[in-house]
């Protein structure tokens, strides 16, 4: 097995942060001190987002978390992990776009996260094509 270089490890390390902060922002969603803070239209968009989107939104962001993990264990299964963080990404995209149309913060920041992920599996899949996941 070949060594990985040291971008691969700064990216991981970047990812993980990343995808550390959606998790942060998914439990702040969670607490009410915090949702309180938030503009009263994204409160009662959480307020009323159905179970199933919110557990999309658990998976898309603690999927990619683990998945930057696994990267750093330099483990294959962290190509199937980003896959399902991007999937679930982009059901909760589609899903906000259609609860509140394609305006608004909230799209923008899915839209990013939804490129992030896409942009990790493909470094998941190149770092398991070079032999550096086992």
């Amino acid at each position: 097995m070949t060594k990985p270089s040291l971008s691969y490890w700064s990216i991981a390390v970047l990812g993980l942060l990343w995808h550390l902060m959606g998790c942060m922002n998914y439990l702040s969603q969670t607490a009410a001190a915090s949702l309180g803070q938030l503009p009263e239209p994204y409160q009662g968009f959480i307020a009323q987002r159905p179970v199933w989107a919110s557990a999309v939104f658990i998976v898309a962001a603690f999927a990619g978390a683990v998945g930057c993990i696994l990267l750093l264990l330099r483990r294959r299964v962290a190509v199937q992990l980003f896959g399902l963080s991007l999937a679930a990404w982009a059901v909760a995209l589609a899903y906000t776009a259609a609860a509140l149309g394609m305006a608004g913060n909230v799209i923008l920041s899915l839209a990013v996260s939804l490129i992030v992920a896409v942009v990790f599996l493909v470094i998941a899949r190149a770092a398991r094509a070079r032999g550096w996941l086992r």
